[in-house]
């Protein structure tokens, strides 16, 4: 695992992937696909920030990360080349979908603010072709900047921070 986060802080600084860093991603696809579909995050498993990350959250942030590799790995077009990739696109995506034709969620919105923040890189990176990842990506960084809503409470600011060097 800890090669995946080398490779999340590279993406994080705004690095492309050299071959080396591709082959290393491509290397972590298949255990970290075995983790998503055994449905049980490693013990020790973290955010990129260093904080473990349990249950669903830990889920949807292992989630994320694979498609960030795929997508940092692959280019924009990631779910063309691994079926694995294209799967796992779409169960995120389906809880954007819904947040599309339900008018009660904002659109870009998880359950929590660290899921929703595990969505802001892929959102900064257009990372679901079907979607606009820029509208989705200023609502959150409204919220996230005006502190309201779903960051008006206690959010892991320390994940905040990693995940808004995506931003720029």
């Amino acid at each position: 695992m800890e090669m995946m986060y080398d490779l999340l802080n590279k993406a994080a600084a705004g690095k492309r992937f050299n071959r080396d860093d591709k082959d290393i991603a491509l290397s972590l696809f298949d255990d970290m696909y075995s983790i998503l579909e055994s449905r049980r995050n490693p013990p020790d498993f973290k955010l990129a920030s260093g904080q473990k990350a349990t249950g669903a959250t830990g889920r949807i942030a292992l989630n994320a990360y694979f498609l960030l590799l795929g997508r940092f790995t692959y280019g924009k077009k990631y779910t063309r080349m691994d079926s694995r990739l294209k799967y796992w696109n779409m169960n995120l995506g389906y809880r954007i979908m819904r947040g599309y034709f339900n008018g009660w969620d904002i659109k870009g919105f998880y359950c929590c603010t660290t899921c929703t923040l595990s969505m802001l890189p892929l959102y900064c990176t257009d990372a679901f072709e079907d979607f606009d990842c820029q509208a989705l990506k200023q609502n959150v960084l409204k919220e996230l900047d005006s502190e309201t809503g779903y960051f008006s409470k206690n959010y892991n600011k320390k994940y905040a921070d990693w995940v808004l060097q995506f931003v720029t």
